[in-house]
């Protein structure tokens, strides 16, 4: 393979990497701010994701489930690591490390749930576009902290789209992976 053609491969591959990393943090966005068009454009309809739950469900269904509260919980966020990719042609399998912290009503009062897992993904590309096709969640371990207290939050608090800043200072437009 000439020079130029291992640099083009080697560009093909780095974009492809880069642009399911991309759509795994899309994802985790996506739930975080309840945003079901960001979903879509990362995920296909047809995609099976199971989330350790009761059944398996298409992105579709997935999708249409995630639903703005009339009060959204105080804190909700997906952080993703650990990320290893595997490339063939169209086709690409994921592990990524996930922790979810989230806010929930309990009783009188409030927990935080931190839950800590992988996600193994499959991704298609069709007609050129990358999607996430199928996930599995592996539950490594969770629990429940009671909230004892709350530090005042900064000027700017994470909120549900398109209210988070994110949609306006950083230009991201609902339905668009970053």
């Amino acid at each position: 393979m000439s020079d130029d053609g291992f640099l083009a491969a080697e560009l093909s591959r780095l974009q492809a990497r880069n642009t399911i990393y991309d759509l795994i943090v899309t994802i985790a966005a996506g739930v975080d701010r309840y945003d079901p068009d960001l979903l879509r454009s990362a995920i296909w309809s047809d995609a099976e994701i199971d989330m350790g739950g009761a059944q398996t469900i298409t992105g579709e269904t997935f999708a249409a489930a995630l639903k703005r509260p009339e009060t959204p919980a105080a804190g909700r966020m997906h952080i993703i690591g650990n990320h290893r990719i595997r490339l063939s042609g169209d086709r690409a399998e994921s592990e990524s490390y996930v922790m979810s912290c989230q806010e929930l009503a309990a009783g009188d009062g409030a927990e935080t749930r931190v839950r800590a897992g992988r996600y193994l993904d499959r991704f298609e590309r069709r007609d050129g576009t990358w999607k996430l096709s199928a996930r599995l969640f592996i539950d490594e371990w969770s629990r429940l902290d009671p909230v004892a207290g709350r530090p005042a939050l900064g000027r700017y608090a994470g909120a549900p789209a398109p209210d988070d800043l994110a949609y306006q200072t950083l230009g991201l437009n609902r339905g668009t992976p970053a």
